[in-house]
């Protein structure tokens, strides 16, 4: 039986390393990150087939983009059972998903394993944490020792253990939903008045967690009842009763229901209503250790049966046909020979007898299992508590995994390792001599941040805008890359000869074992790092070839937007807000693709500070390929405001990373980052803050009408800031506010917001209610120079957008679908190109900037290059020169653009945009004709996903 590793996505500063163990049947996954679903466009190996979810932890490197990719596997393949480990936290981490995550057809079962402190490590660790005919996977859980422990071989100690070891063979190790309670007790306390799900005791908290991931994934199938108790317990179906049946003293009590409190998505999630409770706060996650958990797992893969020996079959007297084939399969066979016996008188005579033969009698040599190890070491902290499971007197099946014995090679044989590693790890001594255990034939593939350069991983985009570069580096700059590691393993001493650096889509074959090679495919598909190899040292320039039709697109649309520049500089007449600018880190909708990933947007106010507009999965990693590794720190240092417009996965799935990373700074950030969005948002980041600390402050209930102080994260509610009730809630119905915690103070969130505007500059700061079937709220940004932004988020067209924006200088709006695509767009709850020109019309909008494209790299609309043909013919070329500078723009022609991923437009330049649309086609085309047309990207309308 053979079977393979592959690295979907590795080490850099667009992704988190991320593995697939593949069989001809089944595939098993390694972490999921942010930008796990993004990273499956890139390469060769698909989910299909995908049994099991193992998370080495849960910070949002490792297990970031779960939510999207349960979603996607629901949605995009035929996957509709999954097995999730992970540490203990892991229940948490999912239900923490439950307001914006869910899918009937997906079972999912999360198990769990115990942390245990560093100098304890699992009992019985022999006990497979999953099993199935392909693989037996053991996890190691790994933690810092406490201060004060010696990493000396301790005789006293390990006896200790291997007592406990003796004395609970099979310790509580892990939890599925299997081993859910009676939910008697927790539906009693559920139906009590005043019911608060964060106040059950932890024994209940657990069966309520499973209760509610039971109703994000309802083929999970729990036990719960929900509705009045069963009268199936006595009765069989349609009431009748079953003959022998006992009646029940007391029926199970029934889970109540909640009420409805307008959370709900109406298009969405159209099911029986969820269990009481569910909108509240999740009780706090089981008390974790001093550090946080990490884990190592060991894959073990199937024995494969020797050969069969004809010769010895025959010797044995076993027959041909089925009894052969059930020596093959490993059973032992008995049956009957007749044998002709010559008695004294010379009569022969026929004697029956048994015979019995086993399948080691008639097969050769079995093969060992093939061993792959995947190990999570976050710092050299975390070694002691490896090294322990490796010692030769704590267990039987790891320490066979180092031995060098010939007789322990012959029971398992270790073929690959992948060591996830932090800082300091490689190049401490111990983990080198832990790795040089292994013998020279294993191969070790690395994932380290100090080793491995920052390469790009999402080529395909990086191609495109090198090509856009070439019409305009300053609105198309190149993503930010280092070829070079910061160290080499080659000036490691010692390390194991076949150590290798992770790279994505890395293959590996575990059997038969082969050395690490990269995907063909993958190679040929990138488009972007063969082009440095053309680079020259004269010249920094990454040369790309462009077709001539193309060269001469760039040409015209060039030498017309130099003669306007030309035109504006004479003037000297600018606008208020022409120096603010606009980044689109996210244009694409629902699901990431290659070329476009889900939805952000960075305002960058001169003197005064940043704006982020939703933070899908991932913003951060396009934030580092934006400015770099180093500048990312400066604009999270500078951020002031962070809006998400709505509780769907792909507008604010990023938000914790981002935040997680705006904590690590070094200098802290001086002032705080206000978070403006809607009750759901702000509860599942506390619900995540409780797992991983994100920097949110804590608010305690107060009379006082201050602005919170402080640098941290700072809530600011939409509701309160609605254009036509600023500083008031409405409490019921699907825009009630939903919830009583006292971050939701609208006298706090008011003040808070008040502070926001003078931190911004801002006159004025207000949400706009949208059509989207669920709660979702556009923005306006009033600034106190003159000039204001309008951001309607995901939305069909809405005259309330268009009341509160009036005149704006920017609106940007969301245009997911293509004018003849009108009546899905009001299914989907979204806009055409042409409808969203027009709200900007109607707003009297100076420019409008288009965005949240369902198509992979749209070309350009017809709406555009007919609107931009008409003002051409009408316009002369002299007009159209002053145009720009000397005159606002007609509320019947605002300025349009195209957002595309990591561009970078002043508002004074986005005319450019405009006389780039032919040569913005003509690049399509050339894109289409180098990579060919993305089927799987551009049937994405068909996966809805957008949750």
């Amino acid at each position: 039986m053979n079977w393979s590793a592959s690295v979907l996505s590795g080490l850099s500063a667009d992704s988190q390393p991320s593995l697939m163990i593949s069989f001809d049947d089944a595939k098993y996954m390694f972490n999921a990150g942010e930008g796990t679903v993004r990273s499956h466009t890139h390469s060769e190996s698909n989910r299909r087939k995908l049994k099991a979810l193992f998370l080495s932890q849960l910070s949002q490197e490792r297990a970031g983009g779960m939510p999207g990719l349960l979603m996607t596997v629901a949605d995009a393949s035929s996957i509709n059972d999954l097995k999730i480990v992970g540490p203990t936290g892991l229940t948490h981490r999912l239900a923490a998903a439950r307001l914006y995550t869910f899918r009937d057809n997906l079972r999912v079962d999360p198990v769990e394993v115990a942390h245990l402190p560093a100098e304890e490590p699992l009992l019985s660790s022999s006990s497979p944490i999953y099993k199935d005919h392909n693989v037996a996977v053991y996890a190691q859980p790994l933690s810092i020792p406490p201060q004060g422990s010696s990493d000396d071989h301790n005789t006293e100690a390990d006896a200790s253990l291997k007592r406990k070891r003796e004395i609970s063979p099979e310790p509580p190790r892990k939890r599925s939903n299997a081993e859910v309670q009676s939910p008697s007790s927790l539906a009693n306390l559920m139906s009590a008045p005043g019911f608060k799900a964060s106040l059950l005791p932890e024994e209940m908290a657990e069966e309520w967690r499973r209760l509610v991931i039971g109703r994000m994934f309802p083929a999970t199938g729990t036990k719960f009842e929900t509705s009045e108790p069963s009268k199936k317990g006595a009765a069989g179906k349609k009431g009748k009763a079953r003959k022998g049946a006992k009646p029940k003293s007391e029926p199970t009590p029934a889970i109540p229901e909640d009420e409805g409190s307008g959370n709900v998505d109406e298009y969405r999630r159209s099911r029986k209503r969820p269990p009481r409770g569910f909108y509240d706060m999740l009780p706090p996650p089981p008390p974790a250790g001093p550090s946080p958990s990490a884990m190592s797992y060991v894959i073990v893969g199937p024995r494969v049966r020797g050969k069969f020996d004809v010769q010895k079959s025959i010797a044995l007297g076993v027959p041909k046909g089925p009894l052969r084939g059930k020596l093959t399969k490993g059973e032992t066979i008995t049956f009957t020979v007749e044998d002709t016996v010559t008695g004294e008188d010379g009569t022969p005579t026929t004697v029956s007898r048994t015979v019995t033969v086993k399948p080691e009698e008639c097969m050769g040599e079995s093969e060992p299992p093939a061993v792959a190890i995947v190990l999570d070491v976050p710092s050299p902290e975390y070694i002691p508590s490896l090294l322990q499971y490796y010692r030769k007197d704590f267990d039987p099946l790891f320490s066979k995994l180092m031995s060098t014995d010939p007789e322990h090679r012959k029971e398992v044989q270790v073929r690959t390792l992948f060591h996830l590693i932090g800082d300091g790890v490689l190049e401490d001594p111990r983990y080198i001599d832990f790795m040089r255990g292994f013998g020279d034939d294993a191969q070790h593939i690395v994932a380290s941040k100090e080793h491995c350069p920052n390469s790009v991983t999402f080529t395909s985009a990086a191609a495109n805008q090198l090509r856009l570069s070439k019409l305009d580096p300053v609105i198309f700059p190149l993503q930010k890359f280092q070829i070079e590691p910061r160290k080499r393993l080659a000036d490691i001493p010692n390390l194991p000869p076949n150590t290798h650096l992770m790279v994505s889509n890395l293959g590996i074959r575990i059997r038969p074992p082969a050395p690490p090679a990269k995907n063909p495919n993958a190679i040929a598909n990138d488009y972007f790092h063969p082009l440095l190899e053309k680079m020259t040292p004269m010249d920094e320039s990454i040369p790309i070839e462009l077709s001539p039709e193309t060269q001469q697109k760039f040409t015209e649309a060039q030498q017309l937007t130099a003669k306007i520049q030309q035109s504006i500089l004479k003037q000297g007449v600018t606008k208020p807000g022409d120096d603010v600018v606009v980044i689109p880190l996210g244009t694409g909708s629902a699901v990431p693709g290659k070329y476009r990933t889900v939805s952000s947007t960075l305002i960058q106010i001169p003197n005064w500070g940043n704006v982020l507009l939703d933070a899908g999965e991932g913003t951060y990693y396009q934030l580092a390929r934006h400015f770099g590794e180093e500048g990312v720190g400066d604009v999270l240092r500078d951020l002031r405001c962070l809006f998400v417009s709505h509780a769907h996965a792909d507008h604010h799935m990023g938000v914790a990373m981002l935040l997680r990373k705006r904590l690590e700074l070094d200098p802290q950030p001086e002032h705080p980052l206000y978070l403006v969005t809607i009750r759901s948002v702000h509860l599942s980041l506390r619900e995540v803050q409780a797992l991983e600390y994100l920097g949110i402050q804590d608010i305690s209930p107060s009379e006082s009408t201050e602005p919170d102080s402080g640098n941290g994260v700072i809530p600011i509610m939409s509701e309160a800031l609605h254009f036509k009730r600023p500083g008031a809630y409405t409490h019921s119905g699907p825009w009630g506010i939903g919830g009583n915690e006292p971050w939701l103070d609208v006298k706090r969130s008011t003040a808070n917001a008040a502070a926001l505007c003078r931190s911004l500059g801002l006159d004025k700061i207000r949400t706009v209610d949208m059509t989207h079937g669920t709660k979702a709220y556009g923005l306006v940004l009033r600034h106190r120079e003159g000039w204001s932004i309008v951001f309607s988020g995901d939305t069909e067209p809405t005259e309330h957008l268009v009341q509160a924006g009036q005149g704006a200088t920017l609106l940007i709006h969301e245009a997911t679908m293509a004018d003849d695509q009108v009546d899905l767009a009001k299914a989907k709850k979204h806009s055409t190109f042409g409808q969203a020109i027009d709200v900007g019309r109607r707003m009297n909008a100076e420019k409008i900037l288009l965005t949240h494209f369902s198509a992979r790299h749209p070309k350009v609309p017809m709406t555009l290059l007919e609107l931009n043909s008409a003002s051409v013919a009408s316009t002369s070329t002299d007009a159209a020169i002053a145009a720009p500078s000397s005159s606002p723009s007609s509320p019947s022609s605002p300025i349009v653009a195209l957002a595309f991923d990591q561009a970078s437009m002043r508002i004074g330049d986005m005319w450019k945009m405009q006389h780039y649309l032919e040569a913005l086609e003509q690049i399509e085309k050339d894109t289409v004709a180098v990579e060919g047309e993305d089927e799987d990207e551009m049937g994405r309308l068909n996966v809805d996903v957008s949750v």
